[in-house]
């Protein structure tokens, strides 16, 4: 080989493997600047108040995702956010305007969050459907009245007013999440909880990688009205760091 060749393609090899340390290296670091805010510290009180609630339902909620095979942290994790951001002023709005408009209309005209771990109707809806096509409804005695009628709808606001049921719909959501994607099950513990936080803050509709996808989405915030300056954060970021926190 030409001598001047031969420098040269050793400098592209070079160059080639530099470009790629590079990217992995920005890979890894994107990660960890993003766990490296601390949530805790930029919420404070919320967070506190949030966590003071897991603690005092913890006992109930363990048998509840027990009887699902959910482990508990990670469920707590996956809605944490929506504890930091929950507000009784909002939800006693949100919910008076669901039972008034929902109860005649279904979700066209109302499908406000609901509780604290602010589902909506839809939501409910869905997992409902879902459900109702597994052999898990027998195996669970577990059955939805998914007709078009008043009573079907009063049936589920009811439902979702009710703490421990959240939590059912929180289970039941997770089960079916793990039964969509097999593959969840074999990612890290952390990188569990990241993907089923993105599915239940911006849906598990689409293919794996566009859930996973939706782990960077910066839609989250905590104003009661949002506005330009408004902060917006990751929401999976935030349940990573409440998880990682308490693991």
């Amino acid at each position: 080989m030409d001598h001047h060749l031969a420098v040269g393609y050793r400098e592209m090899h070079v160059q080639v493997i530099g470009v790629l340390l590079v990217a992995l290296l920005a890979r890894a670091f994107s990660g960890v600047t993003a766990f490296a805010q601390d949530y805790r510290k930029i919420f404070e009180k919320e967070w506190i108040e949030a966590e003071k609630y897991v603690a005092g339902q913890r006992e109930v909620w363990d048998v509840i995702f027990t009887e699902f095979g959910i482990p508990t942290e990670r469920a707590v994790a996956v809605v944490f956010p929506e504890l930091v951001r929950y507000s009784a002023l909002r939800d006693y709005v949100e919910t008076a305007a669901v039972k008034a408009l929902y109860l005649q209309k279904g979700v066209k005209r109302a499908d406000f969050s609901i509780g604290r771990f602010q589902m909506k109707p839809s939501f409910a809806e869905d997992i409902e459907r879902t459900w109702m096509r597994t052999e898990w409804r027998h195996e669970y005695g577990i059955y939805f009245d998914l007709s078009e009628t008043l009573e079907a709808r009063r049936a589920r606001i009811l439902r979702l007013d009710d703490r421990n049921w959240q939590c059912i719909y929180l289970a039941l959501f997770l089960k079916l999440l793990y039964r969509r994607f097999p593959e969840l099950a074999a990612e890290d513990a952390v990188e569990q909880v990241r993907i089923c936080a993105a599915a239940y803050n911006a849906s598990y509709y689409g293919t794996y990688e566009a859930v996973r996808r939706k782990c960077a989405r910066r839609f989250f915030y905590t104003d009661f009205i949002p506005t330009k300056e408004t902060r917006r954060y990751a929401y999976s970021e935030i349940a990573v760091c409440f998880y990682r926190i308490r693991n």
